[in-house]
């Protein structure tokens, strides 16, 4: 039986851009994703944006470098306008907050920026505060090309039905003015967002898939799961929006993994409202998105919390993201072979964040905190000496026991292509706790490609917290000087299931892996009701996944049985088939072989008597795993 590490090369299927290309005399509008800032998404904003804020915002992208960075959009919101239009129907600007529309545009365009504004295809946009464009395409259309309009944030709220046709009136409206206005379809509050679909034949340029995100990094990687299946639907002159940039995330390291995932996917870069200098300025990843060489940038590894990202560059080199999306923090190690990179015997790697220059023989590696990423961009040999790629990491169980010792290693790696000498590095333990042994090592060398490991116990002195963390920090001397390294590992404290019935939905678990996005507690498919054999269940009724797909639970030999419903859920391909399987403490309890969509809800009883670890787990049915989500239909353990 195939591992559930594997690799989702089959899960996904990459295709040409369907934007459609401008004639050959003609430029390609938004040839590449659009850079800017914007207050356009959210009605809220209205009350706090004035002709002063705008041109306050211009001057800022000017002086603080931004503009020559690329970002040359500035967009304003949705109640811009007038709440009534003048006698000859056209669009009147709001007299108070912005007396000289036509003049602040022009202030804008001095700066060497272009200029946005926000309509939608409703007769009001989104929140009512101003006249929409339904019906009067045209009309507007003129009048936002008559005033040196550059970019129109075009909100479908309001007007969801017929949509598709409304945003092709706007967009052959906009075309027939003879100004290259870049177009990009909003969905605030849409029940529509499958807009991948109409989008680009409609003219889009660009296309929200996401309602506005909230400001926690679980939204947004649940806007970046959206994304991955729409890789062939995005190219120059039409670029897939996963949702704007909400820069109100305090932690700079999840500001970051956002970021970075945004340029890996090619998506307009247009945060809303806060401008952080240390994130959207950074110019080593701005590169990585606005380099187009033929495809987004993809998941292709999926270990659960933790996941691999690359994109492969024009230039032949890779992005490379190691992602942790998960609540603790881990080691990630990736081997390049699987990036598609040219193989070498060494590699140039740059820290995108860091800023810093390393070699690797063949691996990445890093020790990464909770929802933070590593960004690196790697290439093809190593045309001049660099650091050599180090990490100091730590490995803990997937759970402790209370009142237990807890085992666990820490690992000093060396990945580069030259030594590093006099290691020292300190292990830090929560209170509570006392390790045995030293808390400091000493490692005198670290030969290239090498680790050195440090077998490690914890011992408890108090009733235990939920979970356990373990740091490490020390230095260590390369060719280049002496350098420092940290890490860390989380472990949860695990129980076994009370007597009765106990739903696997609500129980914690050591772990997790899925073939595409997350597993997911009472849904599937990005929180769709699951739905099996054309029966629907009710929210929170069990388990929902993508092929392949583990979930590892702890029931400490306390529990007897383990009873489920299973099927291949309804929003699955045509073609797809799947494979169930239970297993304890590593053998196959039951397996159930191969499994059609289509097929009505099967119910299974398997006895877990003297079981420590039981796993559920979902194969692809041995023909690739695009489209296959399967569900587990209220699994509950009797104990």
């Amino acid at each position: 039986m195939r591992r559930f590490g594997v690799l989702l090369l089959t899960l996904l299927s990459f295709g040409t851009a369907v934007a459609v290309p401008a004639a050959a005399d003609e430029p390609v509008i938004a040839a590449t994703p659009p850079m800017g800032i914007s207050w356009s998404r959210g009605w809220n904003q209205c009350p706090r944006i004035d002709d002063a804020k705008v041109r306050a915002a211009a001057d800022m992208l000017v002086t603080s470098g931004l503009k020559d960075a690329g970002y040359t959009y500035v967009n304003i919101a949705g109640c811009w306008a007038a709440k009534t239009r003048a006698a000859d129907g056209r669009l009147v600007p709001d007299p108070v907050k912005y007396p000289d529309l036509p003049g602040l545009i022009a202030y804008v365009h001095a700066r060497g920026l272009k200029f946005g504004l926000y309509s939608g295809t409703g007769a009001l946009v989104c929140g009512g505060a101003m006249p929409g464009s339904r019906d009067r395409e045209e009309l507007d259309a003129q009048t936002f090309a008559a005033w040196g309009v550059d970019y129109l944030d075009y909100d479908t709220c309001g007007g969801e039905n017929g949509v598709a046709a409304a945003v092709k009136k706007m967009s052959d409206a906009l075309k027939a003015t003879g100004r290259p206005i870049t177009l990009a379809v909003v969905n605030t509050f849409s029940g529509n967002y499958r807009s991948w679909e109409w989008a680009p034949g409609a003219g889009a340029h660009t296309w929200q898939l996401n309602t506005d995100l909230p400001d926690n990094f679980p939204s947004v990687m649940q806007a970046v799961d959206k994304q991955i299946p729409l890789a062939g639907h995005t190219g120059p002159g039409g670029w897939s929006d996963p949702g704007y940039l909400n820069f109100s995330i305090v932690d700079p390291w999840v500001r970051r993994a956002q970021f970075s995932l945004w340029a890996l996917l090619n998506a307009p870069l247009v945060p809303n409202e806060a401008f952080p200098l240390d994130t959207i300025g950074n110019r080593d990843v701005i590169a990585v998105d606005q380099d187009w060489s033929g495809t987004p940038g993809r998941k292709i590894r999926d270990l659960g919390d933790a996941e691999i990202w690359a994109k492969p560059m024009s230039d032949g080199s890779v992005a490379v993201l190691l992602l942790n999306r998960g609540p603790v923090a881990r080691t990630i190690a990736f081997d390049l072979a699987e990036s598609g990179v040219t193989a070498a015997s060494a590699y140039r790697v740059r820290d995108l964040w860091a800023g810093t220059e390393l070699t690797s023989t063949g691996t990445l590696r890093t020790s990464a905190r909770a929802s933070s990423g590593t960004f690196l961009r790697v290439w093809p040999g190593q045309p001049a000496p660099a650091e050599p790629l180090v990490t100091l990491g730590v490995d803990l169980p997937e759970g402790f026991l209370a009142g237990q010792a807890v085992p666990g290693t820490v690992t000093l790696t060396n990945d580069g292509d030259t030594p590093i000498t006099d290691a020292r590095y300190a292990i830090t333990v929560p209170s509570g706790w006392e390790l045995d042994g030293p808390a400091q090592v000493d490692v005198p060398r670290v030969s290239p490609g090498s680790t050195v490991t440090r077998e490690i116990t914890l011992r408890p002195t108090a009733a235990p917290a939920a979970k356990v963390l373990v740091g490490v920090s020390g230095g260590y001397t390369s060719e280049f000087g002496p350098r420092t390294a940290a890490g860390s590992a989380e472990a949860p404290l695990v129980t076994a299931p009370g007597t009765g019935t106990t739903y696997l939905s609500t129980r914690p678990w050591l772990y997790s892996e899925n073939g595409l996005g997350p597993v997911e507690r009472g849904s599937v498919a990005n929180g769709r009701a699951m739905s099996v054999g054309g029966v629907g269940y009710q929210p929170n009724s069990g388990i929902g996944v993508h092929a392949p797909s583990v979930i590892r639970l702890y029931l400490g030999g306390a529990c007897k049985s383990f009873t489920t419903q299973y099927g291949v859920d309804d929003v699955s391909g045509p073609a797809a088939t799947v494979a169930f399987r239970v297993l304890g403490d590593g053998r196959e309890l039951f397996a159930t072989g191969v499994v059609g969509r289509g097929t009505r809800p099967q119910k299974l009883t398997v006895p877990v008597t003297g079981v420590q670890q039981l796993a559920i787990a979902v194969d692809d049915g041995g023909d690739g795993s695009a489209e296959e989500y399967a569900d587990w239909i209220a699994p509950y353990v009797s104990c």
